[in-house]
């Protein structure tokens, strides 16, 4: 296993899922070829970056290895108190199709509380309008889990109560199934946000996109296609959160910032 061949996987890495990995994380791409060399599957890390040119099927299992998926619903809640309030009372109002999106949604608590939410919104205002949530990744694993839609303790201990009655089925075993309401909103697919045909295929009508907490494990240049391929997947007028540590600020052209209490959003104009 020489410092090149992993070099190598981490640039196919880079270049085929818009990750960089810095020096102290490739140490997951190491357990994973140390793992598949003594499995029997391969001879050598150099055998298994030929492979991973031509094979989705390892290179997804790869993905599945190096991504972190650790969220939970109704992270950073002030983005969903403003979707609440402010921004999805008016858009259901004026629309008859409402289309969110969820980019890098990892094992599905965020295109879940996103359906959690505009369903409370249509039930306050009456609204008659459709809502459809778009939720991707590139971890085929995570994505399983998504669409399985069972969570334990912790990923839903910021569910208000009454919400996690209502939204929420505890099996036998402890955990909590989100109800058929919510999943029937959300339809999930395998795909890279720097990935420019892949997001082509999300079409360009999304009024609301998220995308939290995943361009920080991107380099500058990665972080800017994304970005530039997530904003013109929006309509005019459409919103995007990004993290808190997140920035489009001097990224992408024709989008503003808009303030709201206790987060900033950017605005395609």
């Amino acid at each position: 296993m020489t410092d090149k061949a992993i070099d190598k996987i981490a640039e196919i890495i880079y270049r085929k899922g818009g990750i960089y990995l810095q020096r102290k994380d490739r140490e997951k791409v190491v357990k994973f070829v140390d793992k598949k060399i003594k499995s029997g599957e391969f001879k050598s890390a150099e055998e298994i970056a030929k492979k991973l040119e031509s094979s989705k099927a390892l290179l997804e299992e790869l993905f599945d290895a190096i991504t972190v998926n650790e969220t939970y619903f109704f992270r950073h809640k002030s983005h969903f108190d403003i979707l609440e309030r402010e921004i999805l009372p008016n858009l259901l109002s004026k629309k008859s199709s409402v289309k969110l999106w969820s980019a890098a949604c990892s094992t599905g608590e965020e295109p879940y509380t996103l359906g959690i939410v505009a369903l409370e919104v249509l039930e306050k205002t009456k609204a008659k309008a459709a809502v459809k949530i778009l939720a991707n990744d590139i971890s085929k694993e995570a994505l399983k889990k998504a669409q399985e839609g069972v969570y334990d303790k912790y990923s839903i201990r910021f569910v208000p109560p009454d919400l996690l009655r209502k939204y929420f089925t505890k099996t036998p075993d402890g955990k909590f199934k989100i109800s058929d309401r919510v999943k029937r909103l959300v339809q999930f697919r395998l795909l890279s946000i720097t990935d420019e045909r892949d997001m082509k295929s999300v079409g360009n009508q999304v009024d609301v996109a998220m995308c939290r907490n995943v361009l920080i494990y991107f380099d500058s240049e990665s972080r800017k296609k994304a970005l530039n391929l997530i904003v013109g997947n929006l309509n005019k007028g459409g919103y995007l959160f990004l993290g808190p540590a997140e920035s489009a600020r001097g990224v992408v052209e024709g989008i503003k910032i808009v303030l709201f209490p206790g987060a900033i959003v950017y605005v395609k104009e």
